[in-house]
């Protein structure tokens, strides 16, 4: 003869349904912190290889401009002039890169999609533990 089982008792499916809902509610959570630590290193190295590509792009720009200042010798012979309008290009160049990093900075940054994710999970969760 078959041995019968004897069916959960219905406390014991609360428990370990609540149980399954904290161990999914937990995992979320760790999913959400893992990924917007993701989204914030990969940001970080970002901005980190944007700021050494500026520092070359300067130096490179500066190099520039003195081969210029020398260049011009026989056009212009004074030496403060060259040097003075040289000043000027770089500065140009300089305040007009500026400016379209800037303006590109502006505009929000895209965690709009990371926030809506933790917030459905939140809202998921608490419908799940009030059910």
């Amino acid at each position: 003869m078959a041995a019968t089982q004897q069916p959960a008792k219905v406390g014991e499916l609360l428990k370990n349904i609540g149980d399954d809902v904290k161990t999914i509610a937990v995992s979320e959570l760790e999913l959400a912190r893992t990924k917007l630590g993701n989204y914030l290193e990969h940001t970080v190295m970002k901005a980190a290889a944007m700021i050494l590509a500026a520092f070359v792009a300067i130096v490179g720009l500066a190099m520039l401009c003195m081969v210029v200042v020398v260049a011009l010798a026989p056009v212009v012979p004074a030496l403060w002039l060259r040097l003075l309008i040289m000043a000027g290009v770089y500065l140009l160049v300089g305040g007009g890169g500026a400016f379209l990093f800037g303006r590109k900075m502006a505009a929000p940054p895209d965690l709009a999609n990371e926030v809506d994710e933790v917030g459905q999970t939140i809202d998921k969760v608490s419908e799940g533990l009030r059910h």
